[in-house]
């Protein structure tokens, strides 16, 4: 993909409407590895080999967003269920630790307001579940058997404690599914 969204060069006539923005790069990311897909992020130089500064800005916010959620990007695998049956925007990725343990990530493009419902995960009495990269306690959630719906309680954050500023992963662990 190229952040030139009409351009795989240079272009001296562009215009900043013309570049993909840090959470549309962060959402397709998202969406292509939960796919088990990779990413390639082209930017186009000037003929003297420079980077424009449009392109270092948004290479820096991927990289800030990565430094966050980066376990669940990287060597993550697809999960059972690429997105999530019923809330959209909502990608899962997943880790399996040395022991065996699988760790599932569930990335969402958009901040949930109070609460995150999600119908794929099904949860076992010892599931936590966390803001990756929040330092606030482990999230509170419930589970529905009969409508297969799990629950996060998000709790209020100042904006200024969120871990970063586009789509935010929640860590699930042992998962009966």
């Amino acid at each position: 993909m190229t952040i030139d969204k009409r351009s795989w060069g240079f272009r001296r006539q562009s215009h900043i409407g013309d570049y993909l923005t840090a959470q549309q790069l962060i959402n397709t990311l998202a969406e292509t590895v939960s796919c088990g897909g990779n990413l390639l992020v082209n930017v186009g130089p000037t003929a003297d080999g420079r980077i424009l500064p449009i392109f270092d800005e948004r290479m820096r916010q991927m990289g800030s967003w990565l430094k966050v959620n980066g376990e669940a990007i990287y060597k993550s695998k697809p999960w059972t269920y690429q997105n999530d049956t019923l809330t959209k925007d909502v990608w899962y990725t997943k880790q399996v630790g040395p022991g065996g343990q699988t760790d599932v990530y569930a990335i969402t493009l958009k901040w949930p307001v109070g609460k995150l419902v999600l119908g794929a995960p099904e949860p076992t009495a010892a599931t936590q579940v966390t803001l990756v990269g929040y330092t606030g306690a482990s999230l509170q959630y419930t589970y529905s058997k009969p409508t297969k719906m799990m629950t996060i309680h998000v709790p209020e954050i100042p904006i200024s404690s969120l871990p970063c500023e586009w789509a935010w992963t929640f860590k699930m662990t042992k998962l009966s599914n």
